[in-house]
């Protein structure tokens, strides 16, 4: 029997290629004209806060899939298929939710459509056959991630994940509470996309390596910096009051403990080399 030996096979690099542009696009269009989503988008996506929050989630993901496209380990870029695998499963069930509301005659229809058909299905059999490949040991040199770190890690994403399913399920819940205005279609985007961090941190339970969580941890961040600075850009789309406060609370914390988490990290990188 072969032995693992953590490569990158050609099926997922090739994957990661045809991927990577069109999230690629996907964050240009959103983060770089958030006005102009009628134009441009598969479906009307108002107001700009959703469209820049969206489009820093594709960006994020572009930066993910972009490292995957060059990596030679596995390893390190596995864990965002089965990620990408849940928001994509669960933005197709979105558009099928309402399929009404999307512009039908647009070309951005239906390369949405295509891609939310193609890849609930592709990306978690490129996981299954390439994870044949991974030997579950930690490189050389490159440390774990403390248990206790995992666990409180773990915890978070298992909670976050809970909400955006209720989130996604039930839409209402978030339009209440959420610090700009939502509908039902923005909203279960929006969960999509928290489900997909949710299962990131939730991998931090089964996987110590911080070689195979690092990729995943500074694209998250670069997601919510994307985010955050998408507020600031929309303040007139923001509602105020507690929603307002409460937002900037956990996505200023969240950030903190993200950063904190790789300075923590990359010092235990140098102590062992």
């Amino acid at each position: 029997m072969e032995q693992p030996d953590d490569r990158m096979l050609g099926a997922t690099r090739t994957v990661a290629v045809l991927v990577a542009p069109i999230l690629l696009a996907a964050g240009v269009i959103l983060y770089g004209f958030p006005a102009a989503t009628e134009q441009l988008w598969a479906w009307p996506m108002g107001p700009e806060a959703t469209a820049l929050a969206v489009g820093g989630g594709y960006l994020a993901g572009a930066l993910l899939f972009l490292r995957a496209v060059r990596e030679s380990h596995w390893h390190r870029v596995a864990l965002v298929f089965p990620a990408a695998t849940v928001l994509t499963v669960l933005l197709l069930v979105a558009t099928l939710q309402h399929w009404e509301l999307f512009s039908h005659g647009h070309p951005s229809f239906w390369a949405w459509f295509i891609v939310y058909t193609v890849t609930p299905v592709l990306l978690p059999a490129i996981w299954v056959v390439n994870r044949r490949r991974d030997p579950g040991t930690p490189l050389p040199g490159t440390p774990l991630v403390p248990r206790a770190v995992r666990l409180v890690v773990g915890a978070l994403g298992s909670l976050q994940l809970v909400v955006a399913l209720v989130f996604f399920v039930a839409p209402e819940t978030a339009i209440a509470i959420w610090p700009w205005t939502l509908s039902a279609l923005t909203t279960r985007t929006i969960a999509a996309f928290l489900a997909f961090i949710g299962v990131l941190w939730l991998a931090f339970l089964i996987e110590a390596r911080w070689s195979a969580l690092r990729l995943h941890v500074e694209a998250a961040t670069l997601g919510l910096l994307l985010v955050g600075l998408g507020a600031m850009r929309s303040t007139g789309d923001l509602l105020g009051g507690i929603p307002t406060a409460m937002f900037g609370v956990l996505l200023g914390g969240t950030l903190a403990g993200l950063i904190a988490l790789q300075v923590v990290m990359r010092r235990s990188v140098a102590r062992q080399a």
